[in-house]
């Protein structure tokens, strides 16, 4: 393990290379703050102490933020799943992330966590393990005053997070610690008050985790072995075009602030307009003052204010900033409702909208992969910790319930992947991604299991299909009901008795408010039991007075058929005569009879 020494000279080298990004993050905090002094010292009137603008980069930030929180969908699948033994143990490990993300709260972390890459340009994820619930959960940190340290490939070497707390918190939290956090062993002069707020550095690299206090000579406060044996800290980076973490207002500051100073000019401007002095005609000796005053003067017409008129270069001016600020934000004026037209069409917004839908899109890709790799290190930190541990889990997945108990070390099993998917439609209106699929589905160039799964909202495949079989099967038996149902009217002319099918129905209908549609049909129309005949060869049965084996009285005992009857004549008449149809048909079109006769005979196989 690296000695507290050697740990200091590496962060101390990280925050020397990101004092330019540093100063940009909290030129950037400032400015969405309102902190004007700050940025731009004396450039605020004493009179107006805030900017009187709107503060573009605080809404431009929450609206984009706010399309790109919401969760994508997760999948666990490794490839093509085919038997039923594999889609349960995909459902069973999707259902295992999505406890790890409602647990996490992370739906309620995502906002902020959005905001901060968009304003900082990254979003670290801190995977920490929770032994008191036996779960690991996921954590959005601020990237403000973080340094990560990279290897070549891309994966986090060390996690560095500096802040600020006040000394009497850290003494309460630390104890042993309270006399040298106070400076209470120190000189009278270099003791501090509770209230004031010290640095405090938390390291955490692959073997251990390190907290400790620069302004209190390195005091180390905690450290502790890393027994993960990784860096559980997954950060999604905005792109950049060097190696610095690069917000997206990060050079609108100055041109929002600009706009704000032509605002105040024009302020300044018709405030004294309004107070200018009043010029008056020669012939006027008394000026009276008050509603409703009366000035004698032979020329009304020359008294007036002598005011300033804002010349048209300002006005041109503020719409030139209020441009260069909408796109350095990159934010369409359709994205706000701001459209100055009585009547645009559909392609219009469209084209309006393209290039906010391409940042959404983007990022959530960087975010979903961020995500990714997240959940990743939670599926290795939760068989790790606690592999024979067996766990409830419950939640809800698109307003569907969901409770599953499962043990990481058999429903895991080194398994650690898992996509996370915005649907292959991201960035697009959700109108037209919907209607995209199910286009694609309509020629049969998806499946629906595809289309299902990029759908954009979070939802159980596979208990969503097995539902869809059951309603599907539930209308197949009641179409068969009421076809059923429809015949009665038939049954009746043709002299049949419909009462049977009467009762059932009113049967099923009493039974459907007390069980569902199929065990109700199942109930209803149960075949009733058929009656018990008495044994062959007992008294009032057939074959009387006969052994086990014998034959029924009257019945062939080759063919079955009744006695007297030639083979082949069971369906004719008495002695083989035809019946009146086959009389009928051998009639001609006159009337007159067919003269013709034909024996047929048949013989048993």
């Amino acid at each position: 393990m690296a000695t507290i020494e050697q740990i200091t000279r590496r962060v101390e080298a990280l925050r020397r290379d990101a004092q330019e990004r540093d100063a940009r993050h909290q030129t950037v905090y400032d400015a969405r703050a309102q902190k004007i002094d700050n940025i731009a010292p004396g450039s605020m009137p004493d009179a107006w102490p805030r900017p009187i603008t709107a503060n573009v980069l605080d809404t431009s930030a929450r609206q984009l933020a706010e399309n790109l929180a919401p969760l994508p969908s997760l999948n666990c699948a490794p490839g093509v799943v085919s038997s039923e033994r594999q889609k349960k143990f995909v459902a069973k490990r999707t259902k295992i992330a999505y406890s790890y993300i409602i647990d996490s709260g992370l739906k309620r972390q995502m906002p902020t966590g959005c905001d901060w890459y968009l304003t900082y340009g990254s979003m670290p994820i801190i995977v920490e393990p929770d032994f008191e619930k036996g779960r690991p959960t996921l954590r959005i940190d601020n990237p403000m005053k973080t340094y990560v340290e990279y290897d070549v490939r891309g994966h986090v070497r060390s996690y560095t997070k500096v802040w600020r707390e006040s000394a009497r918190k850290l003494a309460s939290k630390f104890p042993e610690h309270a006399e040298a956090i106070l400076g209470s062993d120190q000189p009278f002069g270099r003791q501090v008050q509770g209230d004031t707020e010290l640095e405090l550095v938390k390291f955490c690299d692959a073997e251990q985790y390190v907290l400790y206090m620069p302004e209190r000579k390195n005091l180390v406060l905690m450290t502790m072995e890393n027994r993960f044996g990784k860096v559980p800290v997954a950060v999604g980076r905005k792109p950049s075009w060097d190696d610095q973490d690069r917000g997206q207002f990060d050079d609108i500051i100055w041109p929002m602030l600009a706009r704000n100073r032509v605002a105040m000019l024009g302020l300044q401007a018709t405030q004294q307009t309004v107070r200018a002095p009043l010029a008056i005609p020669t012939d006027v000796q008394k000026i009276p003052f008050g509603d409703d005053a009366i000035i004698r003067t032979n020329s009304p017409e020359k008294i007036r204010r002598v005011g300033t008129d804002l010349p048209q270069a300002a006005w041109q001016q503020d719409a030139l900033l209020q441009e260069e600020v909408m796109r350095g934000t990159r934010t369409p004026a359709s994205a706000t409702g701001d459209v100055h037209a009585s009547i645009i069409t559909g392609q219009g917004v469209n084209a309006l909208n393209g290039g906010y839908d391409i940042q959404v899109a983007t990022g959530q890709l960087i975010i979903g992969d961020a995500l990714e790799r997240a959940l990743e290190l939670a599926f290795e930190m939760d068989e790790r910790f606690w592999p024979d541990t067996k766990k409830n889990i419950s939640g809800v997945i698109n307003g569907t319930p969901f409770e599953e108990t499962y043990t990481p070390a058999k429903d895991i099993k080194g398994n650690y992947r898992v996509s996370v998917s915005y649907g292959f439609a991201s960035g697009m209106n959700p109108n037209q991604a919907l209607i995209f699929l199910l286009q694609l589905r309509g020629d049969q160039l998806v499946s629906r299991d595809f289309v299902q799964r990029q759908l954009p909202m979070d939802i159980d495949v596979a208990s969503l299909q097995v539902q869809v079989d059951q309603e599907q099967t539930t209308d197949a038996l009641k179409q068969g009901v009421f076809a059923l149902a429809s015949s009665i009217g038939i049954m009746a002319q043709q002299g049949m008795d419909p009462t049977m099918i009467l009762s059932k129905m009113a049967r099923l209908i009493e039974l459907r408010d007390k069980m569902p549609m199929h065990e109700a049909i199942l109930s209803a129309f149960q075949p009733e039991p058929a009656p018990e005949a008495p044994a062959p060869g007992l008294p009032g049965g057939p074959g009387e007075g006969q052994g086990p084996g014998a034959v029924p009285f009257g019945l062939n005992p080759t063919t079955g058929a009744p006695g007297g009857v030639a083979p082949g004549q069971a369906q004719m008449g008495p002695g083989g005569q035809p019946d009146v149809m086959s009389l009928l048909a051998g009639l001609t079109s006159s009337g007159s009879p067919s003269m013709s006769a034909s024996v047929k005979r048949s013989v048993p196989a």
